[in-house]
């Protein structure tokens, strides 16, 4: 059944239609929004990375050319009489690769299995690290 409606209430009706369009309108609007933002920020995010990435494979590859490439050996050597791992260290140190000669002894103790730097006795073989720019085939 159809029952009239008076002029009020279509004017009610009507206003309501509005206002859930606008409800409707603004609820779209701020997901465009959302979407419009969290896009922008993944783009520049990537776009940080890329750039980050980029400077880091560019700087790599720079060099001034002074610089040289040190290979590193091992030799093996005898030990003399009266020798100690300290006169084997000078001998042998690469201080541009070692921090100290503790450093270096601590290699070779641990490349020879020595437990004690002591042990070295004349005329043993030990196996101990340098490093050369030439390049050894």
């Amino acid at each position: 059944m159809n029952v009239p409606r008076s002029r009020r209430e279509t004017a009610i009706a009507g206003a309501y239609r509005i206002y859930e369009r606008k409800v409707y309108l603004n609820k779209k609007r701020r997901q465009n929004e959302l979407r419009r933002r969290c896009s922008l920020f993944m783009i520049a995010m990537c776009l940080a990375a890329v750039c980050t990435i980029s400077y880091h494979a560019i700087s790599s590859r720079a060099s001034t050319g002074e610089e040289q490439v040190s290979f590193k050996y091992y030799t093996n050597i005898t030990v003399r009489y009266g020798e100690s791992l300290w006169d084997i260290a000078d001998s042998y140190i690469d201080y541009e690769q070692y921090k100290d000669k503790n450093a270096y002894i601590a290699e070779v103790m641990s490349i020879n299995h020595l437990e004690d730097e002591d042990m070295v006795k004349a005329g043993q073989y030990l196996i101990v690290p340098y490093y050369s720019t030439e390049f050894l085939k």
